[in-house]
């Protein structure tokens, strides 16, 4: 396999543009893009409620769909070029250039664009996850490496520790390639479920190796959002993220769950779209710059006319909501988020999480002092934390288990993370 591939000094794809150094373009991009993680809300969240309920239950109902597991994991929507289809495919298009300016901006057409698909917990009968846990009851997990079913955080109620990138070309070049999106984000098309944590600790393009944000002279630092119908978290494309159901309260997620079938028990399609109503859906879109992930395709044509026409408007953003729009309505759109410092020697509010990082073949675990209550403090009204942890190992990636006591991390070991084939998001 032959592949052209050049990346600038923070790992990310260029554009290579004849005559022109490497470094100019790659500063032109830096320039250009905002990587800060940050949440807006895109015109779902205004929409009355008579609309709302129309155009929701057909995106929920597209989204499972697209989920199915007989599906490709993720879709393809070229930057240029191509006409939407459906309005998954417009909603890709309009989070692409939302966050790419149209104008004074260089990038490769031919090769960026949107990488799409959706997420649902708990997932559908005929879900990705939903299908691997099936496959999986009584057989050692591959993903996992233990004889347990999948991880319930997986397949129930939550989205495991991951980052983004091309899966199939890091699996190809033997397990050490990570060629991430410039730009990774959620939209939320339901109010319920975990919230998405997006950390600043990355991973070496070429080696595989673990990068802590003190590399970069920063403290580590993560973006938490609640789920809100129509609001959209962005952040760089090279950040560790998950959706931890263990950030809610317990039984809150089962409660969230359940539907009211009083008076249309027997009525299936009704009863469906209410279920669907009560799933933590996510639609999330990676944006590639200057490189198209290998594999990727278009949504197929033969399931195409099953999913919602583009027949209308825009549906995420107009014209007003870009980044270089004259009237800066994008600005306005953006979230409020609470700031939180966990000192060096936590507090007594603190918890310590130890999760497993998903898709490895081995005992690595991310362990966080986690603000728990801080950050429930903020379900009620879908916000955001933004959190700042100035000890060190306040966030760690380790091989072992946490030492309880003392609260510190045992065989703090670096490790080279094993081979992911799941596309996960958040």
């Amino acid at each position: 396999m032959e592949l052209s591939l050049r990346l600038d000094q923070d790992g990310r794809t260029a554009h290579e543009m004849a005559g022109v150094a490497s470094a100019s373009a790659s500063s032109s991009t830096q320039s250009s893009v905002d990587y800060s993680s940050k949440t807006l809300l895109t015109k779902l969240a205004d929409i009355s409620d008579d609309q709302s309920t129309n155009l929701l239950d057909d995106l929920l109902f597209d989204a499972e769909i697209a989920d199915c597991a007989l599906l490709p994991r993720t879709f393809w929507m070229p930057a240029e070029g191509v006409t939407p289809r459906c309005r998954l495919e417009q909603m890709a298009l309009e989070v692409f250039h939302r966050h790419v300016p149209k104008d004074g901006y260089v990038y490769d057409k031919s090769t960026s664009g949107a990488e799409w698909w959706v997420q649902i917990r708990p997932s559908p009968s005929a879900g990705r996850y939903s299908m691997l846990a099936d496959a999986s009851s009584s057989t050692k997990d591959e993903e996992s490496g233990s004889g347990d079913k999948v991880d319930d955080d997986m397949s129930k109620s939550g989205i495991s520790f991951h980052w983004d990138k091309d899966e199939d070309l890091r699996l190809a070049m033997g397990g050490d390639l990570y060629i991430h999106p410039h730009l990774s984000t959620v939209t939320y098309l339901t109010a319920v479920g975990a919230p998405t944590i997006a950390l600043n600790y990355r991973i070496d393009p070429t080696t595989g190796a673990y990068i802590e944000p003190s590399s970069d002279g920063k403290n580590p630092g993560g973006y938490v959002s609640w789920p809100k119908v129509g609001k959209q978290m962005s952040f760089d494309g090279r950040f560790l993220h998950a959706a931890p159901g263990d950030l809610m309260k317990n039984g809150e997620f089962a409660e969230q769950c359940k539907v009211d079938r009083t008076g249309i028990v027997d009525d299936k399609k009704k009863c469906h779209i209410l279920q669907r109503r009560h799933r933590r859906t996510t639609f999330l879109v990676n944006i590639w710059l200057n490189f198209k992930p290998i594999n990727v395709t278009f949504f197929p044509e033969g399931m195409i006319d099953k999913l919602s026409s583009q027949n209308g408007g825009p549906i995420l953003f107009d014209e007003t909501n870009a980044p270089d729009s004259k009237e800066k309505k994008s600005t306005s759109r953006r979230c409020e988020y609470k700031p939180i410092t966990v000192p060096s020697k936590g507090s007594d509010n603190d918890i310590l999480f130890s999760w497993p990082m998903g898709g490895c073949n081995s005992d690595e675990k991310i362990n966080i002092s986690v603000p728990l209550s801080a950050i429930q403090e903020e379900r009620n009204n879908s916000g955001n934390v933004c959190i700042e942890w100035v000890n060190e190992k306040g966030v760690a990636i380790a091989k072992g288990g946490v030492d309880k006591k003392s609260g510190g991390i045992e065989g703090c070991e670096q490790q080279q993370p094993a081979m992911k084939k799941q596309k996960t998001g958040g």
